[in-house]
């Protein structure tokens, strides 16, 4: 994406637009990824598939009005010459640097990104994994960027031989264009109709698809592909739809969020605005619009491809090498990518598309320097981690009214993509320790720590001290897995089905029934009650991803998205009618209570949660001997994103948001329930670090789920927090 596309001046002013555009684009994609504004800041992509188009198109219909003929392979390689150097090399440099950055696991995933991305497949390979481009709960891979290169260099290896096949089948020396035209306004019909459907039904593969982002491409082509005079504005007019294009452009990426479906409509301010712009320029200079003619944009725009290809690596990288946090870690990813994007321009992409063939040494060694200055920065820290890493980093977790992960694929759901929230330290607002908890009108009175629940606040002082990792760490880095990895037989639990006995169901299968409800906070709750009592006890999970199961209303997204959580909540309503289980605990991640319909923030939406709460307890109270509430693990941040050889375990401490300690204390005022507080679990004094020395065990793997590990060692605590709480099992 991003590259310097043009095979030469487009012609004046029309060009100083293009590189205008390219870069707002890469402004707004940075902020997007650093900052977490501009909102729609990601449109910038969108509007850099227009102008590719545009560009692209515009060559291939310059050399036929030129030549009476198109060269594919003079075309294909020159935009091998353009693209191959510096996406190689930016994958060369992350793949050197991720084995000091990243464990095993991680750098095998990365090295398995690294083969799609140059293969310019990456889009599929995400959308094959599942990757949520939007989920800020782990940090994404830090080839993530590419999957928009992979759209791009599919476009360019089809739509040249189509294009091909419809000047041949027009034949006649003006009837070309219009020809390229029509292809393209059909193309892009049928594309925006696939990216109406994709959008709504299958976002993450709307997302990353190359179909669905075809009319993005094809409506920069139909105005390349317009005739010499077809345009006739007045200067005034010139201007006037400049400007207006502009102003579409930035509006679309302030006003617009992750949460607008995408690329449908999403993107669609973006590809107006970026269309108008180009519009103006077609045929004639365009007066006005200065933000994108002046020679700063000039600059930024012919440097936009290694600016884009830079930041995002930098992006990733940074809250793993770097000990400093907020503003001047910010600028220490602004400063190294405009660097790197400024030496590879002058010394890789320049010297291949000026002189390949008398430069190439100068090149080949400028790739090789870069290279060697990874790599070189790269062993430094390795022999001195403490020149890069130091103090306590405090994970960002959601702040009040933040939006957790896009509920297309769950808020629980790990993965990629996007940008990793700005890491925010301990005196941040979102943290605090949590408070001494005091008996409520309800009767819920805290349940002082028992000769177990001190065991752990030991093994997690322990931690907050540790200067070094275990050398045992239980799962070690390169083993550790998802909750439903670890156990094939939990893969039922994902939508546990209450008519199969079977499904999802652990410990004496003859013995009385305990039911865990929750979402997929449950899965690791499920293993801790099967240890504390599998012995006497039917452990039957009723569990289904990414509901909401306290009925609380949520936004999903889409409406129809949260028929399945309804049917599920009926489904598990009815069984527990028939069953009449001994004990019904309820679990679920708290990020619901920061995405409700009503937009409720703070006090408001605590209130909602306790009446959604309230709503379930009544609705099976008369069917079960006690209802009780387990509050969820802790969010924070994922362990392979924080962890790093040599590196320090400081680094993985996070806070208590505000948030979850407010949805938390609501929870003690349900009528006819069992509160169970866990926070003692992971945090001690307001810290949570992500591993216990007491037994060296990493809690979470990821940024929000419990290890199965860790989840067996506390049944003896939970064991004890019932039966301290009157529950008699």
């Amino acid at each position: 994406m991003l590259s310097r596309m043009s095979d030469g001046p487009v012609g004046g002013p029309r060009r100083a637009d293009i590189q205008g555009l390219r870069a707002l684009a890469v402004l707004a994609v940075i902020g997007f990824h650093l900052f977490g504004w501009p909102g729609g800041g990601y449109l910038g992509v969108d509007a850099f598939f227009v102008v590719s188009g545009f560009v692209i198109t515009g060559v291939l219909v310059r050399e036929r009005d030129r030549t009476g003929r198109i060269s594919l392979r003079a075309f294909w390689l020159r935009r091998a010459r353009r693209i191959l150097p510096l996406a190689l090399l930016v994958i060369v440099a992350v793949v050197a640097i991720a084995p000091w950055a990243w464990a095993g696991a991680k750098v095998a995933s990365i090295r398995g990104d690294a083969l799609w991305a140059t293969l310019f497949a990456a889009n599929w390979h995400y959308a094959a994994r599942a990757d949520t481009y939007f989920d800020t709960g782990s940090a994404p891979s830090p080839l993530l960027h590419y999957w928009s290169l992979g759209v791009e260099e599919q476009f360019y290896a089809v739509w040249p031989l189509l294009v091909v096949l419809v000047v041949a089948v027009a034949g006649g020396v003006h009837r070309h264009r219009a020809a390229i035209a029509a292809l393209a306004v059909v193309a892009g019909g049928a594309s925006v109709a696939w990216a109406v459907v994709q959008s709504g039904s299958d976002p993450t593969s709307a997302y990353y698809s190359t179909p669905t982002r075809v009319w993005e491409l094809a409506l920069g082509s139909a105005l390349a592909a317009q005739p010499a005079g077809a345009v006739r504005l007045a200067p005034a007019a010139r201007a006037a739809l400049s400007w207006a294009g502009l102003a579409t452009l930035v509006t679309a990426y302030v006003l617009v969020t992750p949460e607008t479906g995408s690329p449908w409509p999403a993107a669609l301010g973006a590809a107006v605005g970026t269309a108008l712009v180009l519009v103006a320029g077609i045929g004639a200079p365009a007066p006005g619009a200065v933000l994108l003619t002046n020679p700063v944009s000039g600059y930024l725009g012919d440097i936009s491809y290694g600016l884009y290809l830079w930041h995002f690596p930098l992006v990733v990288l940074a809250p793993v090498v770097l000990a400093v946090t907020g503003a001047v870690s910010a600028a220490a990813v602004l400063a190294g990518t405009l660097a790197l994007a400024v030496i590879s321009h002058h010394l890789v992409e320049r010297p291949v598309l000026d002189a390949p063939g008398v430069r190439r040494r100068g090149m080949l060694a400028a790739a090789m320097g870069l290279v060697l200055l990874v790599v070189g920065v790269a062993g430094t820290a390795s022999a001195r981690p403490d020149l890069l890493s130091g103090g306590t980093v405090v994970a960002a977790a959601e702040p009040d009214g933040a939006v957790p992960p896009p509920l297309g694929e769950g808020p629980e759901s790990p993965d990629t993509s996007a940008a990793p929230t700005p890491a925010t330290t301990a005196q941040s607002p979102t943290t605090r320790p949590s408070p001494t908890a005091t008996p409520t009108a309800t009767g819920w009175a805290p349940v002082p720590l028992g000769v177990t629940g001190t065991r752990i606040q030991d093994g997690l002082r322990g931690a907050l001290g540790s200067g070094s990792w275990p050398a045992d760490l239980n799962p070690s880095p390169d083993q550790w897995q998802t909750t439903a990895d670890q156990r094939a037989e939990m893969s039922a639990c994902t939508a546990t089905d209450a008519a199969d006995p079977e499904s999802c169901t652990f410990g004496n299968r003859k013995g009385p029934e305990i039911i865990v409800y929750g979402d997929s906070i449950g899965f690791p709750l499920l293993a801790t009650v099967e240890k504390a009592y599998g012995k006497t006890y039917k452990v039957r999970g009723m569990t289904k991803i990414a509901c909401a199961v306290n009925g609380v209303d949520a936004n999903y997204g889409k409406d129809e998205w949260a028929l399945p959580c309804v049917d599920h909540r009926k489904m598990v309503l009815d069984y527990v009618r028939r069953v009449k289980p001994k004990v019904l605990i309820m679990t679920e991640t708290y990020s619901w209570a920061v995405r409700l319909t009503s937009k409720a923030k703070g006090a408001a939406s605590a209130k909602e949660w306790l009446a959604a709460d309230q709503a379930f307890v009544d609705s099976v109270r008369g069917n079960v001997g006690t209802v009780v509430i387990v509050a969820p693990s802790m969010p924070g941040v994922a362990f392979l994103d924080c962890y790093r050889p040599g590196g320090s375990p400081r680094r993985c401490v996070t806070g208590i948001p505000a948030w979850w300690e407010r949805t938390r204390d609501v929870e003690k005022k349900v009528q006819h329930a069992v509160f169970v507080d866990t926070t003692h679990w992971y945090c001690v004094d307001g810290r949570c670090p992500i591993f216990t020395t007491t037994t060296g065990t990493v809690l979470k793997g990821d940024y929000l789920h419990t290890s199965v590990q860790y989840a067996r060692q506390l049944a003896p605590d939970l064991a004890y927090l019932l039966r301290a709480s009157g529950v008699r099992l």
